[in-house]
């Protein structure tokens, strides 16, 4: 993929608009590795791991993301897939990690994986969209940012996001729509207004 001139992330023009988002995972009980195959998908797991060897491994991975270190969580994370190459939720760590270090093309890998192994998990439209967005393919991140609000109505964050697109797009109507159900979800009205405007702007060049 050559070098292509990046938007700020959705989530930049928006800090405060929402509570920090944090992907929650189902509690998952003892035994352990009913935990694991529950977390990560498995039916079996290969030789010479456990599942307290991979579920360590991919929590030393969301913790190296939250510290500000991408790449060693990189490290982790593909350590954890080697040995559970059939969880989605793995690979969109991953994904998440290679987009926060520049490596778009290996993120997109990493959230097409994610989506074909489940394709109904909102999270991973949601963050490949954005990533699209970074990217300006604004109608392939339309598409992702529909496709998390059909699964997940309710999710003000992703009507705020398909809004913005909307506006870069020029259907302001659609735009307006999106706008006004993002507010009604709790999305505060000056910060998305401002994202609105950053849109227009970007549009306008």
């Amino acid at each position: 993929m050559g070098k292509i001139a990046q938007k700020p992330p959705l989530t930049d023009l928006a800090t405060s608009i929402l509570t920090v988002r944090s992907r929650q995972h189902p509690h998952m009980p003892n035994p352990i590795s009913t935990l694991l195959d529950k977390l990560l998908g498995r039916k079996q797991r290969p030789r010479g791991s456990t599942p307290e060897k991979i579920i360590n491994t991919f929590k030393n991975g969301v913790r190296e993301v939250d510290e500000g270190h991408p790449k060693k969580a990189i490290k982790y994370f593909t350590e954890a897939i080697s040995a559970s190459r059939n969880s989605a939720k793995l690979h969109h760590y991953r994904a998440d990690a290679y987009a926060l270090v520049g490596e778009h093309e290996q993120a997109v890998i990493d959230y097409d994986t994610a989506v074909r192994l489940n394709a109904k998990y909102p999270d991973t439209y949601l963050d490949r969209g954005n990533l699209h967005y970074q990217l300006g393919k604004l109608e392939t991140a339309l598409k992702d940012f529909s496709e998390a609000i059909r699964l997940k109505p309710e999710w003000g964050e992703a009507f705020a996001n398909r809004a913005v697109i909307h506006t870069e797009l020029g259907n302001a109507k659609e735009s307006e729509a999106d706008a006004a159900i993002a507010i009604s979800l709790g999305v505060d009205e000056a910060k998305l207004n401002e994202m609105l405007q950053a849109a227009k702007n970007e549009a306008a060049e």
